[in-house]
């Protein structure tokens, strides 16, 4: 199946309130030059009946609200295309749903053949659930193209008396690309990972909780692991030896 343009309708489950509850339309149009043009405009209903305070209490402003329009490289046309592939669709239901049940409404239109409508399988290859992680990374990309937030960067270093080790991971949502430098003695080198690799990578290191009492401020000189999440905080990681040895493997 060959797609020449896609669109999502998403909003979040009944039982999820404001500020948290969001809706969306997305759409994706496959252009000549191989890449996609995308589409989203973004609203947070609900918001008016809740202090400034307590939003910005929950990380929030009263107008979160946002459209953008823009271009995305051909591993984004690539990506949506092998999703959409492996989607089954079924009927479009409101009065199935439950409270706790996000709605659903794809439109996959084809080079040939007609267009499929419909709500993706729960279970399976193209299921709400891969729909949903592909969408945060899209949006996360979005955000990035915005400039509203930089692309994903992890630093790692190792001293052990006179030996250090650094690593650099950079992972750009926009061109779906995740880039390591690491420097030891000296020595440079860079490599490129597969994107499927960012999502083991930050599974493990987010499976930690990072204790603010033993972080440095500025890049440590001293014996230890540190790994810095892109803030100015260097955590102290050595007890955590799957960190260290994730890294060093990359």
């Amino acid at each position: 199946m060959t797609v020449k343009a896609l669109q999502i309708r998403y909003q979040t489950a009944r039982s999820l309130p404001a500020p948290y509850a969001y809706f969306y339309t997305f759409s994706a149009k496959w252009l000549a030059n191989k890449g996609v043009q995308v589409d989203i405009a973004m609203t947070y209903p609900g918001r008016e009946d809740i202090d400034d305070d307590e939003l910005i209490a929950e990380g929030y402003t009263r107008d979160d609200d946002f459209n953008w329009s823009g271009q995305f490289p051909q591993a984004w046309a690539q990506t949506l295309s092998a999703l959409a592939a492996q989607t089954r669709l079924n009927p479009v239901r409101d009065d199935t749903l439950g409270e706790d049940d996000d709605f659903w409404e794809l439109t996959i239109d084809q080079i040939s053949g007609p267009s499929r409508f419909g709500r993706p399988a729960e279970k399976g290859k193209g299921s709400t659930s891969d729909w949903q992680y592909l969408t945060q990374e899209l949006i996360q990309a979005i955000y990035e193209a915005q400039g509203r937030e930089r692309p994903f960067e992890l630093a790692f270093r190792d001293i052990r008396q006179q030996d250090q080790f650094d690593l650099t991971l950079t992972a750009s949502f926009v061109e779906r690309s995740v880039q390591v430098a690491t420097t030891h003695n000296q020595r440079k080198q860079t490599k490129t990972l597969p994107w499927s690799e960012l999502q083991r990578i930050m599974g493990i290191v987010y499976s930690y909780d990072y204790e603010a009492d033993d972080t440095l401020t500025k890049a440590p000189r001293q014996d230890g692991q540190w790994l810095n999440l892109g803030t100015e905080e260097w955590y102290d990681v050595q007890p955590m030896r799957e960190l260290g040895n994730l890294f060093k493997k990359l």
